[in-house]
C-alpha cells in the first residue's frame, strides 16, 4: 500500500493557506497553548481510517515545518490496513517524537474510532478518513471530546446524513473548533480566481459549461 504522491501541488500540501481549510492549512494555524496540559504545544493526532487517503494525510500532517505534530493513535476495521498504515510511515518518520503509536494505540474494530480520539487532548487533531457512511458518526464524537477535524471527502452521500453534518457543523462552530474538508478545488487558487471571473462577468453570458476532472493513474480509463 502506497501513499499518494506527496510532491502533488494539491489539497495535500501542508503549508497551503487560503480562505478556508485544507489538511495542509489546519494544523500550522491552531492555537494549542491555551488547551493543551502542561503547556506543551506539540499538536498530537490520530487518524482514523487508514487507508491509502488517511496514510497519505498523516504523513502530510507529520511532515509540516510550523511546529511540533506528533501521530499518537490510530484507528480501523480492518488489522492489515492499520498495520500496512503504520509500516509506511514508519520508513519516512524514524523518529519516536513523530510517529508515537505504540501497540497499545493501534485500535482495531467498528468502536476503535473512541478509543483512538480518547488518546487526544481538547483541542488536538483527528483525521476522519474513512467511507462516508460513518463520517457524523465520528464527527459528533469529535465535538464532544472537543477535538479539530480534517475530513476527507465525501462526507455524506444522501439528504438525511447531509441534514446530521450540516448541524454538527454548527455546533463545531459554537464550540470554536477548526474543521477542514479535502474539497481540493475549493482550495485551488487559480480555479478560485475562474470562479470570481465568472461571477464579475468576464466571459459574458454563459450558455453551457461542462466541468473535467483530470486526474492520475488512479481513476484512468485505460486498462493496466
Amino acid at each position: 500500500m502506497d501513499f499518494e504522491n506527496p510532491k502533488i501541488t494539491s489539497r495535500r500540501k501542508l503549508l497551503q493557506v487560503g480562505g478556508t481549510l485544507t489538511a495542509g492549512a489546519l494544523l500550522p494555524n491552531l492555537s494549542f497553548g491555551s488547551v493543551h496540559v502542561q503547556g506543551s504545544d506539540t499538536i498530537q493526532v490520530a487518524i482514523v481510517g487508514c487507508g491509502g487517503r488517511g496514510g497519505g494525510a498523516v504523513y502530510n500532517a507529520l511532515s509540516t515545518k510550523s511546529g511540533p505534530v506528533k501521530l499518537v493513535a490510530m484507528a480501523d476495521v480492518f488489522e492489515d490496513r492499520l498495520n500496512g498504515c503504520y509500516k509506511n510511515l514508519a520508513k519516512s518518520f524514524t523518529d519516536k517524537a513523530q510517529l508515537d503509536v505504540p501497540k497499545d494505540r493501534q485500535f482495531i474494530g467498528f468502536d476503535a474510532f473512541k478509543k483512538a480520539m480518547d488518546c487526544l487532548r481538547p483541542g488536538d487533531v483527528v483525521i476522519l478518513t474513512t467511507p462516508p457512511a460513518f463520517r457524523w458518526v465520528h464527527f459528533q464524537y469529535a465535538i464532544q471530546k472537543k477535538l479539530n477535524v480534517f475530513m476527507e471527502k465525501p462526507v455524506t452521500t444522501d439528504g438525511p446524513t447531509s441534514v446530521k453534518m450540516l448541524k454538527l457543523a454548527e455546533e463545531a462552530t459554537k464550540a470554536n473548533l477548526k474543521v477542514g474538508v479535502g474539497l481540493m478545488s475549493r482550495h485551488h487558487i487559480p480555479l478560485q480566481e475562474l470562479h470570481e471571473r465568472v461571477n464579475k462577468g468576464e466571459l459574458g453570458e454563459i450558455m453551457m459549461m461542462r466541468g473535467y476532472r483530470m486526474h492520475g493513474p488512479a481513476a484512468s480509463f485505460e486498462s493496466t
